[in-house]
């Protein structure tokens, strides 16, 4: 039955139980369905629900499009009409019980990309792009579900791209979705597993045709992620404002926010990283739907959370090493509780990676606050977060919490970038992974682990 029959018949019998393309691009042949395509992208941008941001504006700066044939992501069961009348996501003023056309509970999306500063070059992306970090479903506040359906995650993303002949797909993937650590693959992986598999509307039946063997869900999550990102070349909205990566100088944390919430008329949510937390890192983008995260009309959204930068922020080039502070922090010798600061994580090879939150994780989200306290030796000190004593346990992770009576002691030495902290005389501490994003890792007071770090306490 061809795609034209086939739609009629679904409108004349159950509208539920078919669907029709809806992109952010057309299909390169217009047939019927594909005039209907262009006629359901005309009702929010006539209605001022959408900001749209032009993809030819895109085309016009870099040739690092794809075919926009190749990101058509498949077909929901919900269709046309279905995701026209829908409510639009985190607005429903009424449970909806038809969870394959409506998103929820996870209803929000973030888009989010990477401006990898720090990250070796081969690992970063290109030097004139952001890279896509995922595509994220939240309960419309800020929280979110994760990992939400194990029976349909992978390991084998690349194989699957190849069974299905994406070979540019993957190979875009290559070029824009990066980690910052070089394994591309785990990454890919990581995103599925943790996020893909919590859309309500990508379950398996509510996909129109899906075939297991070739598992759709994961191809329509890749091509939908991509899509988004194309119309939102990051670098591009900048460049055009006179912001580019530059290490000489800083900019307004307020002129970048301007920049990019006037690309898609709404706020995004721009985090920093390093010195002072003060590198821009990385941006969410947000997003409402109407009908199936498939072909359903996305809407571009304010921020469901905020941004964690500074007045005055680096846009710092990648592959340029990043400044060394030229003033010297004392060593801390606290005398009253007035003394404050954050515990700073670097690399071995000294580039600043996150830093300490209040339950003794690594993370590149905003730092916490300690609290030194003199401590039961001379020459050492102790830490205190608001999770409570901060202490070295029997499996050698450091913890803070309310239930520690006894925290550990620190020696300390004065270097240029604070206080160098050392647990029974070893500075080396060290994680099994490099965190990302809101990723958190736990620390270990050992040189043991695969990513070997040091702790830097700093006055605030």
């Amino acid at each position: 039955m061809s795609q034209d029959l086939r739609y009629d018949r679904c409108l004349e019998e159950d509208l539920k139980n078919c669907g029709t393309p809806l992109s952010i691009r057309s299909p390169p042949r217009r047939s019927a369905a594909s005039k209907m395509f262009n006629l359901a992208l005309l009702v929010p941008l006539l209605a001022g629900a959408a900001h749209a941001t032009a993809v030819s504006d895109r085309a016009l700066i870099g040739d690092t499009l794809l075919d926009p044939s190749l990101l058509l992501p498949g077909l929901s069961k919900c269709g046309l009409l279905n995701d026209l009348l829908s409510p639009t996501s985190c607005h429903n003023s009424t449970v909806q019980k038809n969870l394959c056309c409506f998103n929820a509970p996870g209803g929000h999306f973030l888009q989010t990309q990477f401006w990898d500063y720090d990250s070796p070059v081969d690992w970063a992306g290109p030097t004139d792009s952001w890279t896509i970090h995922g595509l994220w479903p939240d309960h419309c506040d800020g929280t979110f579900d994760q990992f939400c359906a194990p029976d349909r995650e992978v390991t084998n993303i690349t194989q699957i791209l190849q069974y299905n002949k994406e070979n540019e797909i993957l190979k875009y993937m290559q070029t824009f979705w990066k980690d910052n650590t070089g394994n591309d693959e785990s990454f890919w992986e990581h995103e599925w597993n943790k996020h893909g598999t919590c859309m309500s509307t990508l379950e398996p039946q509510c996909i129109l045709g899906y075939n297991a063997k070739k598992r759709d869900d994961i191809i329509i999550f890749i091509k939908r992620t991509i899509s988004l990102f194309q119309t939102l070349p990051t670098y591009d909205f900048l460049k055009r404002k006179g912001i580019v990566p530059t290490p000489t100088t800083t900019y307004k944390f307020a002129d970048v926010m301007s920049v990019l919430k006037s690309a898609t008329g709404k706020t995004p949510t721009i985090n920093c990283n390093g010195r002072n937390s003060q590198f821009l890192n990385e941006l969410w983008y947000h997003y409402e739907t109407k009908g199936s995260v498939i072909d359903g009309i996305w809407l571009h959204a304010d921020a469901d959370s905020d941004s964690n930068c500074p007045e005055d922020v680096y846009y710092w080039p990648k592959g340029v090493p990043t400044p060394t502070p030229t003033t010297t922090s004392s060593a801390p010798t606290p005398t009253s509780t007035e003394d404050k600061g954050t515990i700073q994580v670097y690399t071995s090879a000294g580039t600043n990676v996150g830093c300490i939150l209040s339950k003794g994780t690594w993370s590149q989200q905003t730092c916490a606050t300690f609290r030194p306290t003199l401590g039961s030796a001379p020459g050492t000190i102790k830490f205190t977060s608001s999770k409570g004593p901060c202490a070295v346990d029997g499996t050698n992770t450091l913890q803070c919490a309310s239930n520690i009576t006894v925290a550990s002691d620190f020696t300390n030495s004065t270097i240029k970038t604070g206080s160098l902290l050392a647990f029974n005389s070893g500075s080396s501490f060290s994680s099994d992974v490099l965190p990302t994003g809101q990723v958190q890792s736990p620390v270990f007071a050992d040189g043991t682990h695969s990513q070997v770090i040091t702790l830097v306490y700093t006055r605030v």
